[in-house]
């Protein structure tokens, strides 16, 4: 699947407490209790039965029907809609992103076996959606559309299934669509608690259902309870999970994403089974349906190994908000005496993760022009959870891992580690659990892609992650990470490769389908070994996937262990001004696998004039102690790391923590550019500010009276609310930003020859001060140079005499040529010209090195253009163009949309496009007339180097626009204001 939908942000504010050594602070924000309510839909099975014993079904039944080849392979019908651009209101901090390795080798793999094949699955289909879970004794691996058991330990298929089996074979015998259809995303799951298999996939016509067998026993291949659960819409990319409380919130937890007749997008479901009835094979089980989520990749929480949640732990649901880099999650609290007053969130309370964006750009291969889908919209499935006893480190761990963009164009595993946890409450009725993030990370060490993660946690808190890696100089190889307990913060262990002993190859399908998911799962007996199941390509082939299981276990398993946690927030913000005492902060030794030893705590890395005082010191395991930081309430304002360590033996454990500082509110700034009443100011300026020493401020000689330049001194403040309106009273703010400088340009266009009105507002811990004095500034007209400065044409080239020095690159289709404008532009003289390629096509125009003069207050380009690209109506293009530059020649960078003040980009070029998630040129301007366009273009930030701009078209091998089409260049002018 590839679609982008995303929720608006909502940053939150109250800190949480973490465990590990370096988690960055943890804002969360509570559903607000004003949001409506959302009521149910309780729905029944349209078809229940139990099954004859599934060997004997097997003994008779076919191979599975073809339904593609490898040169025209069926494409499994999941709906394939373009992303959005890519908006997010942060900058990604890849300081925080793990780019080398740790220098601790991953596990070593313990068994590794071939599993379905494109051939043996008897599909021919893609993507082969390979999943599959562990039992007491088997491993189950289902693709589409067969599935196969292998003996767990040997790898060897069960005689039951010597080759793969058909995924209807499940609903032989049940009539309906579930028996006569094998559509496929399928979805086999082990309950451990339950000590059953739980098999399931959807049907992708009307009626639409998803199909659902419950094992009656532990053995896979005796009888089943089925059930048929049918949808109002396609209820595409189903994901299933188990949550369990041992009381009254038992179900099987289900998403579907729905899309009508039309295959637009109804939203999200989420949806609860009832489990227990379904494990007696009751007929009436019912299902509890919350539809309409706006939230694209949503994964329900699957609760495994051993050990139930605590009693009355709501389920709960996990989605990515890329807008805003948090993770949402809805609680749906359940009551199945009477389905239809079950609840769920009205709002998500939001869990603020580390700032990344999802990765949307295809995976390259070696030896194929074929990219892969990265799925770059999706938390991966599945989204595991592991319950531990109260003592332990954390209450439920939950870990999750999705593609976000590297600091380079590469994608990286973006793994996070919760915990759920209910602090003892023990509450009568069912109540959400609450969350924190413990530890998370995004594990990118080279510039190959990581993509396709799965992710689960161990009896002793060891987290495995699997994921494909690619790269234009490797084929897609399957490889195996993880951590443990004790190893730093936010890194992974160096990956083992799961195919280093054969052959590797690329995938040539022009399909991009990769995918779409696989499966991180933990045997249920040792709880400590980890099966990653995936598909990989043993030489490069057009469609011909195979699959491979890889297993591999962390030696510290079963260990006795510990964990220093926090139990307050790691980090504490004061203002001294108010504050009574010194600072503190709540420790627990947490525990696993029986450790009981003392345990001796010493502060480390402390602020100078600090010490640590601990309330109880040696702690004996499990227990807890208070840190107060004595002196810290008289440190300076300013910020402190530094951490505590906890050692038992040769065992040491640390936790990092947070101090933030300020002595007294800050002092009020001083606007000081753009000056008060400054007129023909830039639609777009950039305004500043600062803290001035008056004493300074004295007069140069005392002759003339005119006094030297402000002196600009170190501020008290934090941050700074900016804030732009069209009136002095602030009632019509049209822009505003928190920023931490002590300047900002204005994020959006403001009108021309308008008056506005600025001020600035700094903050500490102790708060915000009064607001600076308000000054007025009048913008100019886009084009013109700033009020005070006079323009003069550095570069300037019409193209009448020839190409005027630019050069024409790139590959696939026709080229830039100089000549004569084509038909219908506009144009009337001769231009640089490229047309919107029917096949793929990446073509550059490429201008001399324009040198831009050093201190220039405006650098403006100005050009007409006339474009137009295969549309995608109504705000994207498959095709697209756009603008970039380059200070070195070599090395360009893509210029956004906040530097076009004239013919802004009008769409996003689409999933699948070569520059998938771009802002570019699709639409003829202006206003959809055929005409060329008048370009004034931001080139400030290159003042005092050399330019070469390049205009860039890229098509794909599809349809072009209606003539005249493709990307026309004329009169490009560079002037600079001084």
């Amino acid at each position: 699947m590839v679609l982008s939908r995303f929720l608006p942000a909502a940053l939150g504010a109250a800190v949480c407490a973490a465990f590990g050594a370096s988690a960055a602070p943890v804002t969360v924000t509570k559903p607000t209790a004003s949001a409506p309510e959302i009521l149910p839909t309780v729905m029944h099975a349209a078809r229940a039965d139990i099954s004859a014993p599934l060997r004997d079904i097997l003994r008779t039944m076919p191979p599975a029907s073809p339904m593609g080849t490898e040169q025209e392979p069926f494409e499994v019908p999941n709906v394939l809609l373009k992303p959005t651009a890519r908006t997010s209101s942060f900058v990604p901090d890849y300081s925080r992103m793990q780019t080398r390795g740790s220098g601790v080798p991953a596990p070593t793999i313990d068994l590794t076996f071939e599993a379905i094949s494109s051939t043996t699955s008897g599909c021919g289909c893609l993507p082969p959606d390979t999943n599959g879970d562990v039992s007491d004794t088997h491993f189950i691996q289902w693709v589409n559309s067969s599935w196969q058991a292998f003996d767990k330990v040997t790898g060897v298929p069960d005689p039951n299934t010597l080759t793969p089996r058909p995924g209807n074979s499940f609903f032989t015998g049940f009539g309906g669509k579930c028996e006569t259809t094998n559509s496929g995303d399928p979805l086999a799951i082990w309950d451990p608690r339950a000590q059953r298999w739980v098999m399931s996939q959807f049907v992708t016509s009307s009626p639409f259902a998803q199909c659902v067998a419950v094992s009656t026993t532990s053995d896979p291949f005796g009888t089943y309870a089925r059930y048929e659960f049918n949808w109002p819409n396609f209820g595409d990319y189903p994901h299933m999970g188990i949550w369990t409380d041992g009381a009254g919130q038992d179900a099987y937890v289900l998403t579907t994403h729905e899309f009508n007749a039309s295959n637009a997008f109804q939203g999200a479901s989420l949806i609860a089974l009832e489990r227990d009835k379904m494990l007696a094979g009751d007929p009436t089980a019912a299902m509890v349906r919350f539809p309409g989520f706006d939230a694209y990749g949503v994964e329900p929480v699957n609760l495994t190994g051993s050990l139930n949640a605590p009693t009355n732990a709501c389920p709960s649901f996990v989605h990515f908000d890329s807008v805003s880099s948090e993770y949402l999650f809805w609680d749906l609290c359940l009551n199945w005496t009477t389905p239809a007053s079950s609840t769920i969130s009205s709002t998500p309370t939001r869990v603020q993760g580390a700032p990344f964006v999802p990765f949307f750009d295809e995976v390259p291969q070696q030896g194929s022009g074929a990219g892969l889908d990265p799925f770059g919209t999706h938390i991966m499935y599945r989204a595991n959870a592991r319950a531990f006893p109260a003592d332990a480190p954390t209450r439920i761990s939950l870990v999750v891992n999705h593609v976000v963009q590297g600091n380079v164009q590469q994608g990286g595993i973006n793994w996070v580690h919760f915990d759920l946890d209910d602090h003892g409450a023990n509450p009568p009725t069912p109540t959400p659990l609450d969350r924190h993030i413990v530890d998370e990370g995004v594990y990118a060490p080279d510039s190959n892609t990581r993509w396709m993660g799965g992710i689960s946690i161990d009896g002793s808190g060891n987290i495995g992650v699997g994921f494909s890696k690619s790269s234009s100089a490797i084929h897609p190889q399957i490889e195996i990470s993880g951590r443990t307990l004790d190893d730093p913060a936010g890194t992974l262990r160096d990956e083992t490769n799961c195919t280093d002993t054969i052959a590797n190859g690329s995938q040539t399908s022009t399909s991009n389908r990769w995918g779409d998911y696989s499966a991180m799962t933990v045997d249920p007996v040792d709880q400590c070994t980890f099966y990653f199941t995936t598909e990989y390509y043993p030489l490069t082939a057009g469609a011909s996937w195979h699959t491979r299981v890889c297993s591999f276990k962390f030696d510290n398993c079963g260990d006795p262990n510990y964990a220093l946690v926090a139990e307050t927030p790691k980090r504490v913000e004061m203002c001294e001004a108010t504050t009574t005492g010194d600072p503190t902060y709540g420790l627990r030794v947490g525990v696993l696998n029986g450790f009981n030893s003392a345990v001796t705590l010493a502060g480390n890395g402390l602020p100078a004039g600090a010490t640590a005082q601990f309330s109880a010191n040696p702690v004996t395991a499990p227990g807890s102690s208070t840190l107060t930081l004595v002196g810290g309430s008289t440190l300076p304002s300013g910020e402190y790391v530094f951490g505590v360590d906890a050692t038992s033996g040769s065992l040491t454990r640390s936790i990092a923590l947070e101090l933030g500082v300020s002595a007294n509110a800050p002092t009020p700034v001083t606007l000081i550019l753009p000056t008060d009443t400054a007129s023909g100011v830039k639609v777009r300026p950039l305004l500043s500010w600062g803290t001035i020493d008056s004493t300074d401020r004295i007069f140069a000689d005392g002759l003339d009276g005119v006094a030297p330049p402000p002196v600009v001194v170190p501020s008290d403040a934090l941050e700074y609310l900016v804030e732009v309106a069209t009136d002095s009273a602030f009632s019509n703010i049209v822009a505003s930003a928190t920023v931490t400088g002590t300047t900002w340009t204005v994020d959006t266009t403001l009108n021309s020859t308008t008056t506005y009105y600025w001020r600035v507002t700094p903050s500490n811990y102790c708060g915000p001060s009064a607001p600076s004095a308000t000054f007025s500034f009048t913008t100019g007209t886009p084009g013109t140079c700033p009020g005070g400065t006079t323009s003069t044409t550095v570069y300037q080239e019409n193209f009448d005499a020839g190409a005027g020095g630019w050069t024409a690159a790139g590959t696939g289709g026709t080229g830039w040529t100089q000549g004569a404008a084509p038909a219908g532009t506009g144009f009337t003289t001769p231009v640089w010209k490229v047309p919107d390629n029917t096949v793929s096509s990446d073509r550059t125009l490429t201008s001399p090195s324009i040198v831009l003069p050093a201190g220039a207050q405006a650098i403006i380009l100005s050009y007409d253009a006339y474009h137009k690209s295969e549309q995608d109506p109504p705000g994207g293009c498959w095709d697209s163009s756009s603008l970039e530059a380059s200070t070195n020649g070599t090395t360009f960078d893509y210029l956004d949309a906040s530097r076009m003040f004239t013919d802004p980009y009008n769409g996003v070029a689409s999933a699948g496009a070569p520059l998938a998630g771009r802002q570019g040129w699709c639409y003829p301007g202006p206003a959809g007339t055929a005409a060329p366009s008048h370009a004034i273009v931001d080139l400030d930030s290159f003042a005092g180097q050399s330019v070469n701009l390049r205009f860039r078209m890229v098509s794909d091998s599809n349809t072009a626009a209606g003539a005249p089409n493709g990307l026309a260049i004329d009169n490009v002018k560079v002037e600079a204001c001084q």
